[in-house]
């Protein structure tokens, strides 16, 4: 009996490690968690990952708070540099459930946020999933960024037209990049230092003209942490999944993933 039951333990060990990576190292530096939407229903999205309910956003942020992290934008956290225990909320796309469901709940905490916008888009929708599938949402709209900036929300870019930005000639490029700059800067009164490519998707000439177009930091979908290391134009982060559970989300502050 005492061998079936050890046995059994050893399966199970062996199942949990391999749907959570908790034998991966630990990681240095701040985890810059990258965010869409925060609603509850998926209204026949085939994306459902990237829609994280509020009672599971709301949750994350009480986890970060009870482990000591500062959960601020990402221009603060480049600003601050390596003192203190820090975390990094970013949200792509500029939904308009970001007013509603997603800055409520940081603000009632203390924290902060950057928020990427596409900005050919704003007051509109995400007309670049137009054709796959993906329901239309509405975009925050220019007062509303207004208010938001005002309240401590930082904003920067994500492509004026959100398109593949390493499949643009150097003219459409230097042309998308200075709308989204021009835009932005216009909006809210100052130049917007940061920015995330479309995507994830960038190399060489396209962080040069993004550099070019005044944009001091940039984020990638690639998993990693910020550090005195990080290339400033190539920051990785971590994204934060409908399906993740506490486990995933610790080991994700941690580790910068929970499973391949």
């Amino acid at each position: 009996m005492i061998w079936w039951l050890v046995a059994l333990a050893g399966l199970g060990a062996a199942a949990f490690s391999a749907r959570y990576h908790w034998w991966r190292s630990r990681l240095t530096g701040a985890p810059v968690l990258m965010y869409h939407q925060i609603v509850r229903e998926l209204e026949g999205t085939p994306l459902p990952k990237l829609r994280v309910p509020p009672q599971a956003f709301a949750a994350q942020l009480g986890a970060m708070a009870r482990r000591g992290y500062e959960v601020t934008s990402l221009g603060r956290a480049l600003e601050t540099g390596e003192g203190g225990k820090t975390a990094v909320l970013t949200f792509d796309d500029a939904f308009a459930d970001f007013a509603t469901n997603a800055w409520p709940l940081i603000k009632a905490r203390g924290m902060g946020a950057t928020v990427f916008v596409v900005t050919s888009q704003i007051g509109g929708a995400n007309a670049w999933d137009a054709g796959k599938g993906i329901p239309s949402a509405p975009l925050l709209g220019a007062q509303e960024i207004k208010d938001l900036a005002a309240q401590g929300v930082e904003f920067g870019g994500h492509g004026h037209v959100h398109r593949d930005l390493t499949s643009l000639s150097p003219r459409e490029l230097a042309d998308d990049l200075a709308a989204c700059q021009e835009t932005l800067s216009e909006l809210l009164g100052k130049p917007a230092r940061t920015f995330a490519y479309p995507y994830g998707l960038f190399n060489d000439e396209v962080k040069r003209a993004v550099a070019q177009a005044g944009f001091s930091a940039a984020c990638t979908t690639r998993p990693g942490m910020l550090d005195a290391s990080s290339d400033p134009l190539a920051i990785g982060r971590i994204i934060v999944k409908r399906s993740d559970g506490a486990i995933d989300f610790a080991l994700k502050l941690s580790r910068a993933r929970s499973r391949w």
